[in-house]
């Protein structure tokens, strides 16, 4: 019994909060045993827009330095040399993530400076075994867009992460 009023006072509690249209307000408490409103829940939660075209092209003509640090690798990316700098902006692909897979997490942070400031922030999401290849931008550290990496991208993931000898 104090279950059933612990969910209720949970569903409650989440159908007052509406940011945007969420599963949780499909819910009721007959369904929570139900698969198809398990289902629901599990479904990719947030679509972003593709980076705007003039942020990459700004990028392109005056990015002076690129970082990546990874959070469980012992590695960490630094590149000035500009031909680099422009292939690495190349890894961003025109091809927008439909939904971010909720599965899916961030493997990394990548940072594009400019005059020795950071003016552009990407979370690096690159899990084979999840599908995720994609880039999430942030905006005061909130997620902004999103494109999918490309494949020459994917190559230069793996490409390192081979000659630093990680599987």
């Amino acid at each position: 019994m104090k279950i059933l009023y612990a969910v209720s006072f949970l569903l409650i509690g989440l159908s007052a909060c509406k940011d945007n249209d969420t599963t949780v307000e499909k819910i009721n408490e007959a369904d929570l045993n139900d698969k198809s409103a398990q289902e629901e829940l599990s479904k990719p939660q947030n679509s972003l827009p593709s980076i705007d075209g003039d942020i990459v092209q700004n990028l392109a003509m005056n990015c002076d330095y690129v970082d990546y640090i990874f959070y469980d690798l012992p590695i960490s990316i630094s590149q000035d040399n500009k031909q680099a700098i422009i292939s690495n902006i190349n890894f961003i692909s025109r091809a927008t993530v439909p939904d971010i897979p909720i599965n899916c997490k961030p493997m990394g942070r990548k940072f594009y400076h400019v005059d020795g400031e950071i003016i552009l922030e990407a979370d690096i999401y690159l899990n084979k075994d999840e599908g995720c290849f994609f880039y999430v931008f942030l905006e005061n550290e909130k997620q902004s867009s999103a494109n999918k990496i490309s494949k020459e991208g994917i190559n230069f993931y793996y490409n390192v992460f081979k000659q630093a000898g990680i599987k």
